[in-house]
């Protein structure tokens, strides 16, 4: 269950589900997705409810070797969910986003199937590391909800685990398990050319502080007084916004000297997207705070060379100096120097671009992390699954103390 599904997607959340639930099909598990919400985003924050319109439906989507595809809209999505999760009877609901809280509730009350989370960010990380807004920090309470209820937590890396135990250490450790998520295993011919006259530098993602976009605009004008060939490429920004709105929000005075250099896309298709990474050289992810960063899978598999903060998500899935560059977060020295070593050096560029396309496919592909995801479903799921009610919740108490006696 999710607010978001390609092809809507607002960001990593929406790339990673559809990965997993196409990958979980691959694997031979039977998997729907109910997709709540879909006409009613505004950005990254919580869905505007909609008045109820009688011309509302449940709209149902088959395609081969995909999920069956469920959308459903805001008005009464908590009857409607729990209406066709009685008709899916599912062994497991996994839920994606914190704001279907109410939903969640319903289904676990009045189904009591077990309820997998995968917390994709930490409200309380992105306030006090991000430096997001306040109104990030008073909807912690909601994901807090949402943790505490669920029968296992998905963190998508160790830091975020260390986080998470940081911020709400009475959450028991033993509903708590790492997966990242993958990335398809397809055959990319990636550019990958020795060259020293031109370079063109790839953002990709939200113009928000903990992507560490300011700090990126601070670097520009000391890389290109050093390397005046060099193009910086900024792909998207804010949902729906174009190049134009972007570059005019975003290109501050003190960059109109280098506005050749600089070409904003705004918010593009995922197509669109996929053309930038193949005519890039170097990925750039400066993050404060990262959780995972599909953007890093992607750039790998890509054969870019990327220069990301040593945080999270990067810090975990790149080698320093073997399939990327890591350099200190809100160091925007550090960063400038960073993109401007492997600029001078196409060699290098190109043997941790390499390194990573390889790595990323032996490593990450789905292939390899849905094995994960499949056991801590069977860890929520009894032997013999007998409907709902009590017997999944007596069957999943049972699975915990094993799982305590493991511990």
């Amino acid at each position: 269950m999710t607010t978001e599904y390609p092809p809507l997607i607002y960001g990593g959340l929406g790339t990673a589900v559809g990965g997993l639930a196409t990958a979980s099909v691959r694997s031979g598990m039977d998997v729907a997705v109910i997709l709540i919400g879909h006409t009613s985003y505004v950005g990254h924050t919580k869905p505007v409810e909609l008045e109820p319109s009688r011309h509302e439906r449940r709209v149902h989507v088959t395609r081969d070797n995909q999920p069956e595809l469920y959308q459903l809209p805001w008005s009464n999505a908590i009857e409607r969910t729990v209406e066709l999760i009685q008709e899916l009877r599912p062994d497991v609901l996994h839920v994606h986003a914190y704001w279907l809280l109410p939903v969640v509730i319903a289904v676990k009350e009045q189904l009591g199937i077990p309820i997998v989370y995968t917390i994709h960010s930490l409200d309380r990380a992105e306030y006090e590391i991000g430096n997001c807004s306040r109104d990030v920090l008073l909807k912690s309470e909601i994901q807090k909800s949402i943790i505490s209820m669920a029968d296992r937590v998905i963190v998508v890396s160790q830091s975020e685990k260390t986080l998470l135990t940081f911020y709400y250490p009475t959450v028991a450790n033993r509903r708590v398990r790492i997966a990242g998520n993958g990335i398809d295993d397809c055959t990319i011919k990636y550019k990958n050319k020795i060259t020293a006259k031109a370079n063109q530098i790839l953002y990709v993602g939200r113009f928000v502080d903990r992507k560490g976009i300011r700090d990126l605009f601070a670097a520009i004008p000391r890389v290109l007084e050093r390397a005046p060939n060099t193009r910086f490429v900024l792909v998207g920004g804010q949902p729906f916004d174009s190049g134009k709105q972007m570059e005019q929000w975003w290109l501050h005075p003190e960059l109109y000297r280098y506005r050749k250099h600089i070409k904003f896309t705004g918010w593009v298709s995922s197509s669109e997207v996929k053309a930038w990474y193949r005519s890039s050289d170097i990925l750039v992810v400066p993050s404060w705070y990262e959780p995972f960063g599909m953007v890093i899978l992607e750039g790998m598999q890509n054969g870019l060379a990327i220069v990301a903060s040593n945080v999270g998500g990067p810090a975990e899935i790149l080698k320093h100096g073997r399939t990327g560059l890591l350099f200190p977060p809100k160091d925007i020295t550090a960063l400038a120097d960073t993109l401007l070593y492997l600029i001078g050096n196409p060699i290098i560029r190109r043997k941790i671009g390499d390194l990573a396309a390889s790595e990323v496919r032996e490593k990450w592909s789905w292939g390899n992390v849905i094995g994960k995801i499949e056991s801590i479903y069977r860890e929520c799921v009894p032997k013999k699954m007998i409907g709902f009610g009590n017997s999944v919740s007596n069957s999943t108490d049972k699975s915990d103390n094993a799982a305590d006696k493991r511990a």
